[in-house]
């Protein structure tokens, strides 16, 4: 989390890693078994009253000075009020209530720990002197160290001539020099005469500034991003943090750009309980050169009430197509064909489900022609497949929905149009596995479908004629695995040949034709009569690891044509073989290849190679891809996917080297017909002992329009991103 108080800007190009000190002698463990006190000790070496309270002291040797005032020498332990001292030698003056600690000296004060050379304590105001100071927070979070590190209160320390820093090096990688610094235990270190060095090297200096060194989030402002951009022109980027609570916080943005004017934005967390969380997102800015209002909304809430009822929204607006790639700050969001934005209130019991739901898509299409479709509202009621005795299953989905569409003509000038209507959808659906043999499955399912709608459309026109209609079929399948073959081999390996069949029958309907399209109950292909057979093999390893898995497939109509170029059309359809293999625990191949038979030539072609090592403890991986297409025939089968000629090569990686310091995320992706890099995305990272250094850069082509950008960042550990640089660049 970015959080600092005050502006600070600093390049750290080149950081060497060094190895890790602690110049702490050892840290205090609780006393051992003393030796026996001197003559006239109280408390037998063990316990004395101070301030009406207890300290516990062990020790090799005592010598008492005078009444009251005793010396302890060699391994001496005193604890006191979570207090915890080592030291070489002690003196201790039980009528003063002080301590004076000599020699190695270290001193836990449960949240922070320090050693020095010398150590004066008051027991009954808590305070005291350090003298040559090193300190360590209790989880490592930062260090300082100095001439001297005073105790002033319950919690607060200060430091004086010393150096604050999350490193524990001997030279660490940054610091930050200060005159005097009073500080906080996971709260705020408050410096004065701050200057920031990295390794020896002054770079920034400030009169006065506010650190946070408390591991949990905190309020205050995040460092600024500044950068260039050709149609933005500078940039400069600032957020406030706001954290008052453990259950919320909320971010507010404030931009400014030299060529658009100034944008404000929210962004808002919370999670008021265990079963209810959510964040909302909104941006806005009037472009000053052409006075254009322009944003962005979102809103996240997922809540789960009892007894089965649960809440969730997903509302994404914006105010136009091109508003995340010319103001979205993440780089793999910036480009959108529509919106989606969901209502749901959801009732789960058993194998039921019922959902009330408010829906809207916006399709975005050129020249304003956007498409909106709304669902306001819907309700639903479905269930898995139930078991209602003698190996027949049962399940259906109950549907009613009002929709809205608005939309444009397509003509020289769009006119926009609006349309309101419903649909009733009734589908009750069948199954029922059977096993005759050990090694042959036969699953028959029979579908059955009907939908009413209060509007219809011309089928030739596109138009809608008001009129309503019922649309009604059924679907019946069978589903034959088998006879299944097999045959074991020295070493382990085992395989198996699967032959399978599928007869598909799907009742026709002319009103179909008629029905408007609004989501999957819609877009359905009827009039089926078709078959697809096969075969699979399958090897497996030992202990049973499927080590290859192959499908070879064709279908056959008994009806219709299934692949149709010019004039001549088949009832067959392409050839499909999908091919996987895991030649060992880390590597995995996926090929698959679509063979025409009507032009009697490959139309498709898919490899990719993929690495991922299992014993990394990271995700590392590698892929490789390479996609070609051609359009030879045209698919009439809608579980025959058609894609538009393309040759494409694909490379994305992760990768840690350098024992887990440094991380590489390339993603390359080449139009191979254009002969054009389509999309270029390179992340690397490199993570020091106390800090880290990332670079972003990224180019991608979106139609007609080209972009680049590249982002700089630098992150201390204990203080979060210092430097946030980015430069982009846009043209057609």
């Amino acid at each position: 989390m970015r959080r600092i108080l005050g502006v600070l800007c600093l390049l750290m190009a080149t950081l060497a890693v060094h190895g890790q000190i602690t110049p702490i002698p050892w840290h205090p463990q609780m006393p051992a078994p003393a030796p026996k006190a001197p003559k006239g000790w109280k408390g037998g070496g063990r316990a004395q009253k101070a301030a009406s309270s207890k300290f516990h002291m062990t020790f090799d040797k005592i010598t008492t000075i005078k009444p009251g005032v005793y010396v302890a020498e060699g391994n001496v332990r005193f604890s006191y009020q979570g207090m915890f001292l080592t030291g070489d030698s002690v003196t201790y003056d039980t009528n003063k209530g002080t301590l004076w600690a000599t020699g190695q000296v270290a001193v836990d004060f449960e949240d922070f720990t320090a050693s020095g050379s010398e150590f004066h304590y008051d027991l009954e105001k808590g305070t005291g002197t350090l003298m040559d100071a090193y300190g360590v927070q209790k989880n490592g979070d930062f260090t300082v160290y100095g001439k001297a590190i005073k105790k002033i209160g319950d919690g607060w320390f200060q430091v004086i001539d010393g150096t604050f820093t999350s490193c524990a090096a001997a030279v660490p990688p940054w610091s930050m020099k200060v005159s005097r610094a009073k500080f906080h235990v996971d709260h705020y270190a408050f410096l004065t005469n701050p200057r920031f060095h990295i390794r020896q090297a002054p770079i920034v200096y400030l009169p006065y500034l506010i650190w946070p060194i408390k591991p949990e989030r905190s309020t205050g402002l995040l460092i600024p991003e500044i950068g260039s951009s050709t149609s933005k022109g500078f940039t400069l980027n600032n957020a406030l943090f706001i954290a008052p609570q453990d259950w919320w916080d909320d971010t507010v943005y404030l931009d400014t750009f030299s060529t658009m004017g100034v944008g404000v934005g929210e962004e808002f967390r919370y999670v008021p309980s265990t079963a209810t969380y959510g964040w909302f997102h909104g941006y806005y800015i009037r472009q000053k050169t052409n006075h254009k209002k322009r944003w962005d909304f979102s809103w996240t809430h997922i809540q789960n009430f009892k007894k089965g009822w649960y809440f969730v929204a997903d509302v994404n607006l914006l105010s136009d197509i091109n508003f995340p790639r010319d103001y979205q700050r993440d780089y793999y969001k910036g480009t959108v064909s529509g919106t989606d934005s969901r209502i749901f209130l959801i009732r789960n019991w058993g194998p039921y489900a019922f959902t009330a739901k408010l829906e809207r898509r916006l399709q975005y299409f050129t020249e304003d022609r956007n498409l909106t479709q709304k669902t306001l509202p819907g309700i639903e009621l479905r269930s898995s497949l139930k078991s209602i005795g003698h190996g027949l299953y049962f399940g259906f989905e109950t549907s009613a929905d009002a929709f809205q569409k608005d939309y444009a003509d397509y003509l020289p000038q769009p006119v926009k149009h609006s349309l309101t209507y419903q649909r009733l959808d009734l589908h009750p659906f069948f199954e029922w596995p059977l096993h005759p043999t050990l090694w042959m499955d036969v699953t028959p399912r029979l579908e059955l479908r009907t939908t009413g709608y209060t509007s219809s459309l011309d089928p030739y026109t596109g138009e809608y004629d008001g009129g309503s209609l019922w649309r009604n079929y059924a679907h019946a399948s069978v589903d034959v695995s088998g006879p299944r073959l097999f045959r074991k081999y020295s070493g382990g390996l085992k395989h198996v040949i699967e032959p399978f069949f599928t007869y598909t029958y799907v009742s026709r309907d002319a009103n179909a034709l008629h029905a408007p399209v609004f989501d999957e109950v819609d877009q359905v292909v009827l009039d089926q009569n078709l078959v697809r057979y096969g075969v699979r093999n399958r090897i497996y390893g030992q202990k049973g690891r499927l080590v290859f898995d192959s499908s070879l497939y064709q279908e056959h109509s008994f009806g219709r044509g299934l692949s149709v170029t010019g004039d001549n059309s088949s009832r067959f359809s392409p050839v499909s073989l999908l091919v996987r293999a895991w030649p060992s625990v880390d590597w995995s191949a996926d090929f698959r290849l679509r063979y025409d038979v009507l032009n009697h030539a490959v139309d498709s072609q898919f490899l990719s190679l993929t690495y991922r090592p299992k014993s990394s403890k990271r995700d590392e991986f590698i892929t490789l891809s390479y996609l070609k297409t051609q359009n030879l025939s045209t698919s009439l089968n809608a579980s025959q996917v058609v894609n538009p000629a393309a040759r494409e090569l694909r490379l994305a990686a992760s990768l840690t080297l350098a024992d887990g310091h440094i991380t590489v995320t390339p993603y390359l992706e080449r139009d191979l017909l254009k002969g054009d890099w389509r999309n270029q995305r390179l992340i690397f990272w490199y993570r020091g002992s106390c800090y880290s250094v990332g670079f972003e850069a990224g180019r991608r082509t979106i139609g007609g329009f080209r972009d680049s950008e590249y982002r700089f960042l630098v992150s201390l550990k204990g203080a979060g991103t210092v430097v946030d640089l980015y430069g982009a660049t846009g043209n057609y």
